[in-house]
């Protein structure tokens, strides 16, 4: 340990550790207090990398891979569907339908839902007289059951139908496909969708018999 000398009188000196003096020489010292600009938190504060989310679809009314409530089934209108994530070059979302386990059998189509719409409310589409209120800008199609808008899963079979419901996000609007059976112009709009598709998703859902079949 290093020494210095401290002289108390003038002819009266100790040897005191530099340590110890140091401490005497600065306990008056003013303490300098820290100001707001120094927080370390506003850097955290600046950031703004944090990434886009990505893009998601689901129904707050089933779960993908799950059942569908009965309420939604036949001639009801549709369950709830939402999304997020929309990518960035997106000009329309288009939205089919249709029963994967009967031949693609159609149940809903909607092209051309602009871009910032971040979902269908619940009850939008349904049997004739529903009254359907779609985005502006929306369309539908004519379903298997022969009206335009939502056909709820309807299966009367012993075992549950498979279903599907696919969105596609597009880089343009789709023209509305010529005439020809509901099914054909399903398969047509697919095929547009697929053309200028930047991202599909897709979900399932379970379904029957049906009510009215039991």
């Amino acid at each position: 340990m290093s020494f210095l000398s401290l002289r108390l009188a003038p002819y009266f000196e100790i040897q005191v550790p530099a340590l110890v003096l140091l401490v005497l020489l600065c306990s008056g010292c003013p303490v300098a207090e820290r100001s707001a600009d120094d927080d370390d938190s506003s850097v955290a504060d600046d950031d703004d990398s944090a990434p886009p989310p990505s893009f998601r679809f689901w129904s707050p009314d089933f779960e993908d891979g799950g059942t569908l409530p009965e309420l939604y089934e036949c001639s009801a209108s549709n369950p709830e569907l939402r999304w997020e994530g929309v990518p960035a070059e997106t000009e329309v979302l288009t939205l089919v339908f249709d029963d994967s386990s009967f031949g693609d059998y159609p149940h809903w189509a909607v092209f051309n839902i602009p871009a910032a719409v971040s979902g269908l409310e619940r009850g939008v589409s349904g049997y004739p007289g529903t009254g359907n209120e779609l985005p502006e800008g929306a369309q539908e199609l004519v379903n298997g059951g022969g009206w335009t808008g939502y056909f709820g899963s309807c299966p009367c079979g012993a075992n549950p139908n498979t279903y599907r419901w696919r969105l596609w996000a597009l880089s343009e609007e789709l023209e509305r496909p010529g005439p020809g059976s509901s099914s054909n112009q399903f398969e047509a709009l697919v095929e547009a969708a697929e053309e200028v598709s930047i991202e599909m998703l897709e979900m399932s859902h379970s379904y029957g018999p049906a009510s009215i079949c039991r």
